[in-house]
């Protein structure tokens, strides 16, 4: 079982598709918090850590971090904006044994798309990161997150990714947001099923691995999930165990229906004991929705279905959400 770690929400990035909890620079991961998960995890078949952000590299112990998780036996990757991996590499370059790779945000294979989501210049901070990892021998691989500012350049990506020899690419549906409505980023239903069909089909086709993030369409009401399978969970910068990293942050409910508690105050055991009871709670409640024939168009991605289902977003403010499409 992995664990997906966000350690801080701090980001030097304030990207339009993104939660503004994920940037809103008013946390970090407590140090005590990760000292006793890394005591507790392998009795919990955690064997792997996931960092995620903000931009992980931001947290004031960073360093430290890394060295304590991998003294403690376990692997680790990460997903990063690219923009401070100059100065982090030969950290991760010393801790290359327990480094599985990281996992660079690029949103369009232009610099002129990424930079219109990301900010003038943050392109070029992803190649320079991107060069360095040539260079040292430091495994990468790329994510784009799906907008209708790139949509079209699905194929173009992949080529990039081939070009400049990552593990992979993989592509991940954008979560609506009041800032991805007023820039009409989103994607329409079918829109979203258009791309990706030419993702699977690049899938086949394509000399590099391409993958598709869990969000995309599924015929199947019980879609393949790392968290609902017991393969992934997520921990929060607040030092919440959450059901999914996907969803963290996104929202602003209070308190948080995807909470499962605080390991300040509970034990990891006991947070993935209540963390598998509310998995087996969610499929009972889909299975009793599917017996009443009580599903809706947007509720074939699962994503979506969750974001209703733990009352983050209400469905009619979903389907406003989308209203604002780009043919």
């Amino acid at each position: 079982m992995r664990m997906v770690v966000e350690l801080t929400n701090r980001c030097n990035l304030s990207c339009g598709h993104c939660f503004e909890e994920r940037h809103a620079d008013t946390g970090n991961l407590p140090a005590g918090i990760f000292e006793k998960v890394l005591h507790e995890a392998h009795s919990c078949n955690i064997d792997h850590f996931s960092f995620t952000g903000g931009e992980p590299t931001l947290h004031p112990r960073f360093p430290e971090i890394v060295c304590q998780l991998s003294d403690a036996g376990y692997t680790f990757s990460m997903v990063s904006n690219g923009s401070t991996f100059g100065h982090i590499y030969p950290l991760l370059a010393e801790h290359r044994a327990r480094f599985s790779g990281v996992t660079f945000s690029l949103d369009g294979a232009r610099e002129e798309v990424h930079d219109r989501l990301r900010g003038r210049g943050s392109y070029r901070q992803v190649m320079r990161a991107i060069s360095i990892c040539v260079v040292r021998n430091l495994p990468f691989t790329l994510n784009m997150v799906i907008t209708s500012q790139n949509r079209s350049q699905v194929k173009e990506m992949t080529e990039l990714a081939t070009r400049l020899g990552s593990g992979g690419v993989r592509f991940g549906h954008l979560m609506p947001n009041p800032e991805t409505e007023l820039r009409c980023l989103t994607l329409s239903p079918e829109q979203r099923r258009e791309t990706e069909r030419e993702i699977w089909r690049l899938q086949r086709t394509a000399s590099v691995p391409v993958g598709m993030a869990p969000g995309y369409y599924s015929s199947s009401p019980f879609f393949p999930c790392g968290p609902l399978e017991l393969q992934e969970v997520n921990l929060d910068y607040r030092g919440n165990l959450t059901l999914c990293c996907q969803l963290s942050g996104y929202g602003n409910e209070a308190p948080p229906t995807d909470v499962i508690g605080n390991l300040g105050q509970m034990t990891l055991k006991e947070a993935r004991l209540e963390f598998e009871a509310k998995g087996q709670t969610y499929l009972r409640e889909k299975r009793s929705r599917v017996d009443r024939g009580d599903l809706g168009e947007l509720d074939s991605f699962p994503c979506l279905y969750c974001v209703q289902y733990l009352d983050k977003v209400s469905h009619v403010k979903l389907r406003q959400q989308y209203a604002c499409t780009i043919p």
